[in-house]
């Protein structure tokens, strides 16, 4: 359930949104003559070659962190691991730009323009090649899901994970395909917010993969860090237009607030002793 959620955000991210309609044009075909019926049994067969293709992915992870089995335990993997999950969360605040090569990627472009539109097999065959061309918003959140079912060492989750995944992108393909092209949102600043919640989702799988070699201190600190990035991504100082969404203008100050404030805990916590990152200043409080 978990993954769906994660691949409809994605679907959503500022890459992967504008393409709908375009995506929609030429799964349909040129004519443009499909009926609403048409369209959504079109667009299911695409998302179903993505998923395969997704699925296969996510198998071969699982079946990958078998192979090295207790290997992906130790420190050194699990602070690599982390490290590599830092490194694709900054491709999320648009530090730089990871993506697959573009020789890579032109070639299978190639193949996909070359299928036939408006045929189910073609347009089944145009999802799965289609998976193979990653945009720069799904390269590092797929490599870090990649990363997270080859240190769980567990196939069913990986197939069963990336397919979710694959479905969760999809379901704005299909909700085009079934409306005629009324049930997308629109594009706005909203997708950059998609990108950069999943940049410190990212930087929280970091942390927890990294627990169990760091000192309790710097877990802490850490967590502390990155409630502090939260909150300030969130802008609760900046003011906001008072006649606009007042009640979501409410709820960002608050939820900005709240992360500032238990940031705040944890960097005292980790610097006092604390050892509960759910209660950092327990210790604290002495006991009656």
């Amino acid at each position: 359930g978990l993954f769906f959620v994660v691949g409809v955000l994605l679907s959503l991210t500022p890459c992967v949104l504008p393409m709908l309609p375009i995506l929609s044009s030429i799964i349909v075909g040129t004519d443009g003559t499909a009926t609403r019926l048409r369209g959504l049994v079109l667009a299911a067969s695409y998302s179903l070659g993505m998923a395969l293709v997704y699925t296969a992915l996510g198998i071969g992870a699982g079946l990958a962190g078998e192979g090295i089995g207790a290997a992906l335990q130790t420190p050194w993997a699990l602070g690599s691991f982390a490290v590599l999950l830092v490194l694709f969360a900054l491709s999320m605040f648009d530090v730089y730009e990871l993506r697959l090569p573009v020789r890579w990627t032109s070639h299978w472009h190639h193949h996909a323009s070359r299928m036939p539109a408006g045929q189910i097999a073609g347009v089944f065959a145009m999802g799965g090649v289609s998976a193979l061309i990653v945009s720069p918003c799904v390269t590092a959140p797929l490599a870090s899901a990649l990363l997270f079912i080859g240190s769980s060492r567990d196939v069913t989750l990986g197939g069963s994970a990336l397919f979710s995944m694959a479905s969760g992108m999809s379901v704005p393909l299909l909700l085009l395909g079934v409306s005629a092209g009324r049930w997308v949102p629109r594009s706005g600043p909203w997708m950059h917010a998609v990108k950069r919640v999943f940049g410190v989702a990212m930087l929280g799988l970091a942390i927890w993969v990294a627990q169990p070699v760091l000192p309790v201190a710097a877990h802490l600190a850490l967590w502390g860090a990155l409630l502090f990035l939260l909150g300030f991504l969130l802008e609760p100082f900046s003011p906001r237009p008072a006649h606009h969404h007042v009640l979501r203008n409410a709820l960002v100050r608050a939820t900005g607030l709240g992360a500032l404030v238990l940031g705040a805990m944890q960097i005292v916590g980790a610097a006092s002793g604390g050892t509960d990152v759910l209660q950092p200043l327990a210790h604290l409080v002495r006991p009656q």
